[in-house]
């Protein structure tokens, strides 16, 4: 029999299909091609605009022929909406994935309908670390419960992986790789216990740093709540992924974020002060309930303060099972596309101003899949100082 897969969503969810391809592939072959016996879908809720996507392709092809098997963040919350209205015939979550054999035999043998829900890294310890070239994830879920955010209600709690067996994988793939990126739904919020004593995730990269100084460290999905200020960890790293949301301390506090704009910039302004040439990327939440004109020109201004080297900017949207469905939403969408607009050309400029800052100096850069002959020798990595002129 051949499988094919269907993936939405964000990275977390490409991962999670590279590891039911990995899976599957010994019981089954895995095609690219539109022949197949077997069609796996990899849902996402976390967007309003990729949940949509889902249910317009189930709307758009209706494929009786084969067996559809639907998992990921939708199949949790929405899994009564496409057993009645679209033709799957079985839903299992992400985490129970091993179960997928099991569950196929039980269909063709019961001929009715499977649905499969259980908490299965809670009750194994022996937990699967994602691999692919430079990627591993190190938890799931998120203990956060921003008033905006489907992920606590789709990934469930924070649960995180063998610190052992984190270690154990980058040793054992090192001669291939010259960069790690740690992914995760909440990143930095790892914990591991070992004789009670805590390896949090800034304790893990300085292990990992002293192995392995001459590789790159990277990691998303991190927030600000449990963020490290000591100065020393960022010597480590060269770029961070950190969630503003927003400059207007009131949305910080209606979106449960914990935190306020001016201690979030003086961070920056330290880490920078420290590490000229630190990237530092971000995400924006505009349009949220209650966000007036006052509190959209605060988010305006911190990106001028802040001047961030990479920014993703998105238009709220109401997702279920949060709480601020409860919140009234007078934002009309003709003001959410001008806010939008006016906010992309803020980051443009911003992005123009810094690059005229570094003409004329000196950065380290690494150059990713070219390859150079030189006396007869291959190199796919090359470590340059490169003089910039724009």
């Amino acid at each position: 029999m051949k499988f094919f897969l269907k993936t939405f969503g964000c990275q977390i969810n490409n991962y999670d299909s590279i590891k039911i391809i990995k899976f599957l592939k010994k019981k089954f072959f895995y095609t690219k091609v539109l022949n197949f016996d077997i069609l796996i879908i990899n849902t996402c809720s976390v967007r309003e605009f990729c949940q949509k996507k889902i249910f317009f392709f189930l709307k758009k092809n209706t494929f009786f022929s084969f067996l559809n098997i639907l998992t990921g963040c939708s199949s949790n919350i929405f899994f009564n909406i496409f057993l009645k209205k679209h033709y799957i015939n079985i839903i299992l979550n992400i985490n129970c994935f091993f179960f997928t054999i099991f569950l196929i035999y039980m269909f063709y043998f019961y001929k009715c309908k499977q649905i499969f829900f259980i908490d299965y890294f809670k009750k194994n310890n022996n937990l699967n670390i994602l691999k692919n070239n430079f990627y591993i994830v190190i938890m799931e879920g998120c203990n956060k419960y921003c008033s905006y955010c489907i992920i606590p209600y789709t990934r469930g709690r924070e649960l995180y992986f063998d610190f052992f067996k984190i270690f154990k994988e980058i040793f054992f793939f090192k001669l291939n790789i010259k960069e790690i990126y740690f992914f995760g739904q909440n990143v930095n919020s790892y914990k591991y216990f070992l004789k009670n004593k805590l390896i949090n995730f800034y304790f893990l990269i300085e292990i990992l740093y002293e192995f392995y100084y001459n590789f790159k460290f990277y990691y998303i999905t991190s927030n600000f709540k449990n963020l490290n200020f000591n100065l020393k960890f960022y010597k480590k790293i060269e770029s961070l992924h950190l969630p503003l949301q927003s400059g207007s301390n009131i949305i910080l506090k209606f979106m449960k974020r914990n935190y306020k704009f001016n201690s979030y910039k003086n961070l920056i302004y330290y880490i920078k002060n420290n590490f000229s040439m630190f990237n530092f990327n971000t995400d924006i939440i505009i349009c949220f309930p209650g966000e007036n004109n006052n509190y959209f020109n605060k988010t305006l201004i911190s990106i001028e303060k802040v001047l961030f080297d990479k920014s993703y900017v998105f238009i709220y949207n109401i997702r279920s099972y949060t709480s601020s469905i409860f919140f009234f939403n007078n934002i009309k969408i003709i003001l959410k596309k001008k806010r939008f607009i006016k906010l992309s050309l803020n980051l443009k400029n911003n992005i123009h101003y810094i690059n005229k800052i570094i003409i004329n100096k000196i950065i380290y850069c690494i150059f990713k899949n070219i390859f150079l002959i030189y006396n007869n020798f291959y190199f796919s990595y090359l470590y340059l100082k490169v003089l910039i002129f724009l």
